[in-house]
C-alpha cells in the first residue's frame, strides 16, 4: 500500500493511476517494492540499478532483493539510479531468483497454497520497460522514495497497537490464573511490574502513532515523527514480547502458547522499512546533529 499504491497515486500519470490502482486496491494485482539491492541496504541512495532512456523505453539493468511478494507481484516498483523510479509489469520480463526464507512473518507469501514465508530476488539485464511519465529533473525518484518511506514508517506498525492490546490481555489473564506459592503470579511484584511496563509501552506507542498520523493529515513534513514512530513502536514491541515470554515462563518458550510467534515477528520490525539505527540517525539529523 505505502510503497506501490501510494507512489502511483502521488507521482504517477493519470493513465498509470487508471490502469493500476483499481486492480491493486481490489487485490487483483499484487505490488512489490524494489528498493534494496544486494550491495545497497541502509545506504539507500547507493543504488546500482540503472534506467537509460531509449526512445519510448527505458533499458533497465540491475538486481533487487528482499521484495515482499517479489515472487508473486504482478507489478514491481523499482528504483533506479539517476532516473525516476520505474514501475513495470511483472510479465514484462523480470527474472525471479531464489527464495529468501524469513524467520518471522510466515504468512507473508504463498504459492499453490503453501506458505513459504520468504521474500524474493528479481533481476533485469537490458530489459526494455515502458516509459510512462518522463523522468523528473535532478532526482525526482528521491522525492518519490522519501514520500513512500515516510508513509510506510508512519503506518506500517500501526497494527502493533492491536497486537499489543491482545498481548497485554493475554498476559493479564495468565497472571491471574497461573498460581505459584499458593497465589496468582500476578500478585508478585516482579510479574506485575512487567505487565505495568507493557501497558505503558502500549499507551505511549498509541500516542506516538496518532501524533505522526495527525502530522500526516496536516500535510506537514513528518521525517522526524515517522522515524520516532518506527523506532519506538518496533523496539517497544520487542521488549513487550520478551516480557510476555518471561511472564509465561516455560510455557512462553513453547510453540503452543504462541508467545514465540510474536517475538519472531517483533525482531523483524526493528529491521524492515529502515533499521532502528537508521531511524536514530534521521532523528539526530532533524535535531541538527
Amino acid at each position: 500500500m505505502w510503497t506501490v499504491q501510494r507512489p502511483i497515486f502521488r507521482f504517477g500519470s493519470d493513465e498509470q493511476r487508471g490502469r493500476y490502482l483499481p486492480e491493486l486496491c481490489r487485490g487483483n494485482l499484487i505490488g512489490a517494492h524494489g528498493m534494496t539491492e544486494p550491495e545497497s541496504g541502509s545506504d539507500a541512495f547507493s543504488l546500482r540499478t540503472t534506467a537509460k532512456r531509449r526512445g519510448d523505453f527505458y533499458i533497465l539493468n540491475g538486481s533487487k532483493t528482499f521484495l515482499n511478494f517479489g515472487s508473486r507481484g504482478r507489478r514491481v516498483h523499482r528504483f533506479c539510479h539517476d532516473r525516476q523510479d520505474q514501475g513495470i509489469p511483472r510479465d514484462y520480463g523480470l527474472h525471479c531468483g531464489a527464495w529468501i526464507p524469513w524467520i518471522p512473518r510466515r504468512e507473508a507469501d504463498r504459492e499453490d497454497g503453501i506458505t513459504h514465508g520468504a521474500d524474493g530476488r528479481v533481476s533485469v539485464r537490458g530489459l526494455p520497460g515502458p516509459c510512462g511519465q518522463p523522468p523528473g529533473e535532478g532526482g525526482q525518484w528521491r522525492c518519490d522514495f522519501n514520500d513512500a518511506a515516510s508513509w510506510e514508517r508512519t503506518c506500517i506498525l500501526a497494527s502493533l497497537i492491536g497486537a499489543m492490546e491482545r498481548q497485554l490481555a493475554t498476559c493479564i489473564s495468565y497472571a491471574q490464573q497461573r498460581r505459584q506459592f499458593q497465589k496468582p503470579i500476578g500478585k508478585f511484584q516482579s510479574i506485575a511490574n512487567r505487565i505495568a511496563d507493557m501497558k505503558v509501552r502500549l499507551e505511549t506507542s498509541r500516542l506516538i502513532l496518532y501524533r505522526a498520523g495527525w502530522a500526516k493529515q496536516q500535510q506537514r513534513s513528518t521525517a522526524m515523527e515517522s522515524a520516532v514512530a518506527k523506532l519506538y513502536l518496533s523496539e517497544a514491541w520487542v521488549k513487550s514480547c520478551l516480557d510476555a515470554v518471561q511472564i509465561h515462563g516455560g510455557y512462553g518458550y513453547t510453540v503452543e502458547y504462541e508467545q514465540e510467534r510474536d517475538l519472531r515477528d517483533a525482531v523483524g520490525s526493528t529491521i524492515y522499512s529502515g533499521t532502528s539505527e537508521i531511524q536514530r540517525n534521521i532523528i539526530a539529523s532533524n535535531l541538527g546533529l
